[in-house]
Protein backbone atom coordinates (compact mmCIF):
# COMPACT_ATOMS: atom_id res chain seq x y z
CA UNK A 1 0.00 0.00 0.00
CA UNK A 2 2.91 2.34 0.60
CA UNK A 3 4.63 1.70 -2.93
CA UNK A 4 1.48 2.60 -4.20
CA UNK A 5 0.35 5.48 -2.45
CA UNK A 6 4.37 6.80 -3.13
CA UNK A 7 3.83 6.55 -6.72
CA UNK A 8 0.77 8.52 -6.74
CA UNK A 9 1.97 11.14 -4.63
CA UNK A 10 5.12 11.04 -7.24
CA UNK A 11 2.66 11.53 -9.81
CA UNK A 12 0.29 14.56 -8.43
CA UNK A 13 3.23 16.39 -7.44
CA UNK A 14 4.56 16.32 -10.85
CA UNK A 15 1.27 17.00 -12.81
CA UNK A 16 1.44 20.12 -10.06
CA UNK A 17 4.60 21.36 -10.96
CA UNK A 18 3.88 20.90 -14.78
CA UNK A 19 0.96 22.98 -14.26
CA UNK A 20 2.61 25.79 -12.32
CA UNK A 21 5.26 25.93 -14.23
CA UNK A 22 2.98 26.46 -17.67
CA UNK A 23 0.67 29.15 -15.68
CA UNK A 24 3.88 30.94 -15.10
CA UNK A 25 4.97 31.01 -18.98
CA UNK A 26 2.86 34.63 -19.32
CA UNK A 27 0.57 35.58 -22.50
CA UNK A 28 3.01 37.60 -24.96
CA UNK A 29 0.11 39.37 -26.82
CA UNK A 30 -1.32 40.78 -23.43
CA UNK A 31 2.59 41.44 -22.33
CA UNK A 32 2.80 43.37 -26.06
CA UNK A 33 -0.54 45.00 -24.46
CA UNK A 34 1.06 46.04 -21.18
CA UNK A 35 3.89 47.53 -22.98
CA UNK A 36 2.02 49.73 -25.29
CA UNK A 37 -0.22 50.66 -22.59
CA UNK A 38 -0.04 54.79 -21.46
CA UNK A 39 0.14 53.93 -18.08
CA UNK A 40 2.30 51.24 -17.42
CA UNK A 41 4.78 53.77 -19.61
CA UNK A 42 7.40 51.46 -21.26
CA UNK A 43 6.67 52.33 -24.68
CA UNK A 44 7.80 56.10 -23.49
CA UNK A 45 11.25 54.80 -22.72
CA UNK A 46 12.04 52.01 -25.31
CA UNK A 47 11.61 51.08 -28.37
CA UNK A 48 11.87 47.27 -29.43
CA UNK A 49 13.99 48.03 -31.94
CA UNK A 50 18.32 47.90 -31.03
CA UNK A 51 17.54 51.92 -31.84
CA UNK A 52 18.14 53.84 -28.14
CA UNK A 53 15.12 56.20 -26.38
CA UNK A 54 15.34 56.97 -23.01
CA UNK A 55 16.36 53.89 -22.28
CA UNK A 56 17.92 50.66 -23.76
CA UNK A 57 16.97 49.26 -26.93
CA UNK A 58 14.90 46.13 -26.50
CA UNK A 59 15.43 43.93 -29.47
CA UNK A 60 16.79 40.88 -28.41
CA UNK A 61 16.68 41.88 -25.12
CA UNK A 62 14.94 38.15 -23.90
CA UNK A 63 18.40 36.63 -25.20
CA UNK A 64 20.86 38.97 -22.61
CA UNK A 65 18.52 38.56 -19.13
CA UNK A 66 17.59 35.38 -17.32
CA UNK A 67 13.91 35.36 -16.22
CA UNK A 68 14.91 35.32 -12.86
CA UNK A 69 16.49 38.28 -13.45
CA UNK A 70 13.53 40.19 -15.24
CA UNK A 71 11.02 39.09 -12.63
CA UNK A 72 13.57 41.55 -9.76
CA UNK A 73 13.80 43.89 -12.29
CA UNK A 74 10.21 44.48 -13.28
CA UNK A 75 9.34 44.01 -9.81
CA UNK A 76 11.61 46.81 -8.33
CA UNK A 77 14.18 47.85 -10.35
CA UNK A 78 15.82 50.37 -7.93
CA UNK A 79 16.56 47.53 -5.64
CA UNK A 80 17.75 45.35 -8.36
CA UNK A 81 20.11 48.03 -9.46
CA UNK A 82 21.88 48.00 -6.02
CA UNK A 83 22.65 44.69 -5.63
CA UNK A 84 24.26 44.28 -8.58
CA UNK A 85 24.80 40.89 -8.97
CA UNK A 86 26.56 39.97 -12.28
CA UNK A 87 24.28 40.28 -14.32
CA UNK A 88 23.25 43.58 -13.35
CA UNK A 89 26.82 44.98 -13.18
CA UNK A 90 27.06 43.74 -17.09
CA UNK A 91 23.23 45.53 -17.70
CA UNK A 92 24.93 48.86 -16.49
CA UNK A 93 27.47 48.80 -18.95
CA UNK A 94 24.47 49.47 -22.21
CA UNK A 95 25.47 53.45 -22.61
CA UNK A 96 28.83 52.35 -23.60
CA UNK A 97 27.01 50.74 -26.71
CA UNK A 98 26.07 54.30 -27.87
CA UNK A 99 29.05 55.91 -26.81
CA UNK A 100 28.61 57.01 -23.44
CA UNK A 101 29.94 56.19 -20.04
CA UNK A 102 28.97 53.52 -18.32
CA UNK A 103 26.06 53.55 -15.75
CA UNK A 104 28.23 51.49 -13.34
CA UNK A 105 29.10 53.88 -10.76
CA UNK A 106 25.50 55.82 -10.24
CA UNK A 107 23.42 54.84 -6.65
CA UNK A 108 20.26 55.09 -8.73
CA UNK A 109 18.23 53.41 -12.21
CA UNK A 110 16.74 55.84 -14.67
CA UNK A 111 13.95 53.84 -14.73
CA UNK A 112 10.89 54.41 -13.05
CA UNK A 113 7.73 51.98 -13.09
CA UNK A 114 4.28 53.88 -12.00
CA UNK A 115 3.45 53.77 -8.31
CA UNK A 116 0.16 54.62 -9.29
CA UNK A 117 0.01 51.60 -11.52
CA UNK A 118 2.60 49.21 -10.14
CA UNK A 119 2.97 45.73 -11.98
CA UNK A 120 0.94 42.26 -10.72
CA UNK A 121 3.13 39.46 -10.60
CA UNK A 122 0.85 38.35 -13.98
CA UNK A 123 2.10 41.35 -16.26
CA UNK A 124 4.77 40.37 -15.24
CA UNK A 125 5.23 37.31 -16.18
CA UNK A 126 3.30 38.24 -19.53
CA UNK A 127 6.05 41.40 -20.23
CA UNK A 128 8.47 38.80 -19.82
CA UNK A 129 7.32 36.64 -22.77
CA UNK A 130 6.71 39.21 -24.83
CA UNK A 131 10.24 40.47 -24.37
CA UNK A 132 11.29 37.53 -25.21
CA UNK A 133 9.58 37.84 -28.79
CA UNK A 134 11.53 40.76 -29.78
Amino acid sequence: MKKYFGGILALVLTIAFAFASIASAGDAANGEKLFNNKKKKCKTCHKITEKKKIGPGLKDVGKRHTDEWFKKWLANPQKTWEENDAETAEFKKWPERYGKKSRAGKKKTKMKLSKKYPLTEAEIGDLIAYLKTL
